[in-house]
């Protein structure tokens, strides 16, 4: 019994004891061999990382085995990405870096991958927080809204919702803390509502990713991925503060973590507060004000051969409603923060276990979560209206297993439940309870020069109404409905270094969405737009098979050149079009259906000539065009636009930029729009960073729109009232980390 017993433990032994290494080296100047110091050196799968001493040495104590992604980052160099095998041995990595003028890159994650920038299929834009910070961004959809391909559709400054290559909404899924985020952005005026507090950057991943995804996810991803954990044996604290004139507002954050070599934690709080903004010449738009409280918590630990990361996050949000004060002035001051008025009142919280088991071939995710938010809108009086409860649950099993030397297989289980639950007078859709499957299969080879990837995933979608007070009534035309959707989709993809300075990238990919509840259920008066809106239950699932074409040259470290290509095919896109009807006055529209098809591209170009070295140039250009099958054009569609900046950087820590944006006209409208001009506007930014007591401190300064012109873009709700978009602003952005 005894000698069964020993036999029985010496089999489980490589479960509860994992092979343990160090990974050492040093880093150095790519031309003079000089060593680096303050080298960012992170493994993002395990959350740890240390920076490179004086003499640009690393050691880390990596607590486990497995296939593991390093990258290397350090301002003013090009980011650094190294991919090794670790079982009980010690590691030695040299890395050597060159100078760089881009923004630091990180890894790409797309689903539950991890993979260097130029080993993904999939064209993926980054903006980094310091880069939303520096541009003044008011929120995250106002900071990616600046990528090649991104836009925002949005009411007032406050409240926007991303944009991309002419795809929002429904159509566009938002992930944070590695959870599907719904706000019941089925709403035009219902805005993505998340700030940059406590993050790293925000991915966005263009084109169809129901693969990794599945559904919502047809026009693209947003994946808001939070800020690295202190390096191991550290602790850090950073205190941000950002002051805007034009909204006589601004923002002020705190942060602490710490790091041990076998758990993290980190505390973040912050307050975004607003009053009503000006537009061009100075006018004051009533009402468009706005304030944001957020609050995170994350603690992770690792045992053995497992690592988790939990985190928890609560929100409060007021936005207030410029429709509801166009007939009547507001006597209060100009740097009123009250919400007596018309507002929206957004609350939600989210709590997210990311789990990771490291075996010796398979690696298994296990993730799960739950997003509770509700929404209220006040119309005067402190008496709510509309109030919805939208309550969220995710899980997720994956099972990645090492294949070969390159090769991987990664197979999964996705599940998510959804609920709303309105609790107002007012209703616009209906209570729902919906249910989704997904498996899925995904398969990637690395060869010498080339990683080839692709797979295939099913989905099972069902959504189920009841009746709900006086949106279906005896007599109504819709009726409480069960509906369920079964789809297979796929993608394929390759990304090719034929040579060292040349990426190539091709992607062939489909996607689908079921009609959203308002599509589905609605019926009745759609405030701030004096539409009156009924759903179809009968629409049916909307598809789509984008395919991709791209390609980055460097040329001599002195110009980069990016250019992508993309069409995208749907079938069945769902769309509103009025009736030509009223209803009490009320215009009256109806959701319908169509084969469409958007097709464009964009093409940037980075400039940072030797001859020249202090300066740098970027070129970008991003154009549409989106129709029916009939030929006329689609609604909601951002016209084509032109950036460009030149960067003057006369010391390593100090840097200068000016800014022009052009946005073409818009002068093909869908039925209920109306053509919107061209505008140019002018920008101006700097910043510097400096040391304080041996910390970093950053300091950074920003004046959008500087001629003050007056404008409006063609994704903006505001010019129905015949309102301008913000004029000049003026503000700082200051940090430091102690």
């Amino acid at each position: 019994m005894l000698r069964k017993a020993v036999h029985i433990l010496a089999c489980l032994a490589p479960l509860c004891c994992s092979a343990q290494a160090d990974l050492s080296g040093t880093v150095t100047d790519a031309k003079s061999g000089a060593a680096l110091p303050e080298v960012a050196v992170f493994m993002p799968e395990l959350h740890i990382g240390v920076r490179t001493d004086s003499m640009g040495h690393l050691l880390l104590h990596v607590p486990q085995p497995g296939r593991f992604t390093v990258q290397f980052t350090l301002t003013g160099r090009e980011s650094r990405f190294a991919d090794i095998d670790v079982s009980d041995k010690p590691i030695t990595l040299d890395m050597a870096m060159r100078a760089s003028h881009m923004e630091l890159q990180e890894v790409d994650i797309v689903g539950a991958q991890l993979n260097a920038p130029r080993e993904t299929s999939r064209k993926v834009e980054v903006m980094s927080v310091q880069e939303m910070r520096e541009r003044g961004s008011f929120n995250l959809t106002d900071a990616v809204a600046k990528l090649p391909g991104v836009s925002q559709l949005t009411t007032g400054v406050g409240i926007s919702k991303p944009v991309i290559r002419g795809l929002y909404g429904n159509r566009v899924q938002v992930n944070t803390f590695g959870q599907r985020f719904d706000n019941q952005q089925w709403q035009d005026e219902h805005g993505l509502g998340l700030s940059d507090l406590g993050i790293d950057r925000v991915e966005v991943i263009m084109g169809p990713a129901a693969l990794q995804y599945g559904s919502d996810a047809i026009g693209g991803v947003v994946n808001v991925i939070e800020e690295k954990p202190a390096p191991v044996g550290t602790t850090e604290q950073n205190v941000h503060l950002g002051l805007m004139s034009n909204t006589l507002g601004g923002s002020l954050s705190y942060g602490i973590k710490k790091s041990t070599a076998k758990m993290w934690w980190r505390l973040d709080a912050g307050a975004d507060s607003h009053a009503d903004y000006n537009s061009g010449g100075d006018v004051r738009v009533l009402n468009s004000r706005f304030a944001m409280y957020n609050a995170k918590a994350s603690v992770g630990w690792r045992k053995g051969r497992w690592t988790t990361a939990n985190s928890a996050q609560i929100s409060f949000s007021q936005f207030g409603f410029v429709f509801d004060t166009l007939a009547r002035s507001i006597d209060d001051a100009r740097a009123s923060r009250s919400f007596s008025g018309p507002h929206h009142q957004v609350l939600f919280g989210i709590l997210s276990s990311e789990n990771t088991y490291y075996g010796d071939r398979t690696k298994w995710k296990v993730n799960a979560g739950w997003i509770a938010n509700q929404r209220q809108e006040q119309e005067g009086g402190n008496k709510v209206s509309l109030d919805m409860l939208l309550n969220s649950g995710s899980a997720l099993v994956q099972a990645t297993t090492t294949t070969s030397a390159t090769g991987s297989w990664t197979n999964g289980i996705s599940l998510l439940y959804q609920n709303n639950t309105n609790l107002g007078s007012r209703i616009i859709v209906a209570d729902a309870t919906t249910l989704e499957g997904s498996i899925y299969s995904y398969y990637r080879q690395r060869l010498s020069r080339a990683v080839l990837e692709g797979g295939v995933r099913f989905d099972d979608r069902a959504i189920t109404t009841v009746e709900t007070l006086d949106l279906n009534p005896p007599s109504a035309t819709i009726q409480p409905f069960n509906k369920t959707w079964t789809v297979f989709n796929g993608s394929a993809g390759v990304a090719w270094d034929p040579v060292e300075q040349l990426t190539i990238k091709a992607n062939l990919s489909s996607g689908y969405r079921s009609a959203n509840l308002a599509e589905l259920s609605s019926n009745g008066l759609h405030e701030g737009t004096e539409r009156y809106e009924i759903g179809d239950p009968d629409l049916r699932l909307e598809r789509d098979l984008g395919a991709e074409l791209g390609f980055t040259w460097e040329w001599q470290e002195q110009v980069t050149l990016s250019v992508t290509a993309y069409r995208n095919q749907f079938y069945d896109y769902i769309y509103l079009a009025p009736t030509g009807t009223e209803y009490v006055g009320f215009a009256i529209y109806r959701f319908l259906q169509t084969d469409a098809l958007l097709h464009g591209g964009e093409g940037t170009i980075d400039l940072h000539p030797k001859a020249l070295n202090k300066f740098d140039a970027t070129v970008s250009y991003s154009l549409l065009q989106a129709n029916k099958s009939d030929g006329t054009p689609l609604p909601f569609i951002p016209a084509n636009r032109f950036t460009a900046e030149l960067k003057f950087s006369p010391t390593q820590r100090l840097w200068f930029r000016g800014g022009v944006v052009n946005v073409a006209a818009q002068d093909r409208p869908a039925t209920f729009e109306t053509a919107t001009p061209a505008y140019t506007l002018l920008n101006l930014y700097a910043g510097t960073e400096l040391k304080w007591n041996g910390n970093p401190f950053t300091l950074s300064a920003f004046c959008t729109n500087l001629t003050d012109r007056k404008y409006v873009d063609h994704l903006s709700r505001f010019k129905y009232f015949n309102l301008y978009d913000i004029g000049r602003n003026v503000g700082i952005s200051l940090s430091l980390t102690f």
